[in-house]
This record gives C-alpha cells, structure tokens and sequence, in this order.
C-alpha cells in the first residue's frame, strides 16, 4: 500500500474555502476508506447494529452549535455540549468497524496507512522528540468526521510530531503553524484533548476550528 505524503504548512496571506482546495494544498491527503463526511463505502458496507445506534443517541447532539456558542464554550473549557450529528456519528462508528476489520485498529489504521510518513519522521536519524516546538512539526488534516457545528466552521485536525500539553492554551509554533495555515484574518479555537482519549499515543494532535469571516 502506497503510504501518504505529507505536506507541511505553507505560509500564505490568505487561504482559498474548504471546498475550493485540491485536498494535496492543505496537509495529509485523505485516503481512499476515510469517506467524506456523510459517505459509506458501499463495497464494504457495514451493518448498523444496535449499540452503535445507542452509542451514536449517547453521543451525537440534535442542532448544530453556532459559532458564538461554540467559542463561549471552548473559552470556559466546557466541551460536554458538542459532538457529531447522528447520521455523522452513525458513519463513524462504521468507519471504526471498517478500519478495525481492514488494520486490526483504529490506532494501527492511522499509525500505518494516514500518519505513517509523519510517524517515518519521527523515527528518522536525528529527530529529537524533547526539541522545542517549530512551525514545521504541524501538519493538518480537514476532520473526516466533524463535529456538528454552524455553517461556516471548518473543523481540522492539527498533528504534532511532538508532545502538545492537553489544554486550550496553544504553544506559539502553533499559534504561528495556524496563521501561516490560515492567515490572521480568521477566528479560530484550539484544543488538546486529554491523553487517554487520543487516537494515537505515538502522535499528538489538537482539534482546530476555523471560522472565516
């Protein structure tokens, strides 16, 4: 299996829509079994079953989160209120099951198949996992499974080649991986969730939200 590449953040003043993007400009390419969002990959389709409906009416919520709301909420550290919609958490729970088939796990269907350049990195000669953050330990990747937000609010996945304290306080590379990303002139919440809830071990990464004006 091909692996991914791996484009790292380019400067830019501005930043063309979402939609706009060949998805190579903007950071990991999805592969071919990430669907987009809403997506099922009919040739191997998964069943839903009943505890992914209860999981998915556990988690899911009924009506997007505004932006407004959504920034009050991340600036009190308050993020019970969000989660997917129920089409959208339906999804990703079949996409779990999918990947766990095809990799054995979620976590070895990423480390494998849509980090495994980037994880490369971080066993080549030479890296230094305890060296000070830079722009370039970023790279992002749109959430093929947002959370169900406003219209308007991207919802990215920054990961890290090297340890992000969990919190809602950024360090400035990535502040500045952000702004280089997206330029200044958008809104944006950042979070790292904690350590036990991380798909990755090996790997940190923040959840990035952008709203352009």
């Amino acid at each position: 299996m091909a692996r991914l590449q791996v484009d790292t953040v380019r400067c830019a003043s501005s930043t063309p829509r979402l939609d706009k993007l060949d998805p190579s400009s903007y950071g990991l390419l999805s592969p071919p079994d990430s669907p987009a969002p809403g997506v099922v990959d009919t040739e191997d389709t998964v069943e839903v079953t009943d505890a992914m409906t209860t999981r998915a009416t556990r988690l899911s919520i009924p009506a997007p989160v505004e932006w407004p709301q959504f920034k009050l909420l991340v600036d009190a550290k308050d993020l019970q209120p969000l989660g997917r919609s129920f089409p959208m958490q339906i999804t990703y729970e079949q996409h779990k099951v999918r990947m766990e088939r095809r990799f054995g796990s979620i976590a070895s269907y990423l480390t494998n198949h849509v980090l495994a350049d980037l994880i490369a990195e971080t066993n080549a000669p030479g890296f230094d996992p305890h060296a000070p953050l830079v722009v370039l330990d970023f790279v992002f990747r749109a959430n093929d499974f947002p959370y169900f937000l406003g219209d308007g609010v991207e919802h990215w996945v920054m990961w890290c080649k090297k340890r992000l304290e969990p919190g809602f306080e950024p360090p400035a590379p990535a502040v500045d991986a952000i702004e280089a990303r997206f330029g200044r002139r958008v809104e944006w919440r950042y979070f790292v969730n904690p350590v036990h809830r991380q798909s990755v071990p090996q790997l940190s990464h923040a959840h990035v939200f952008i709203k352009r004006s």
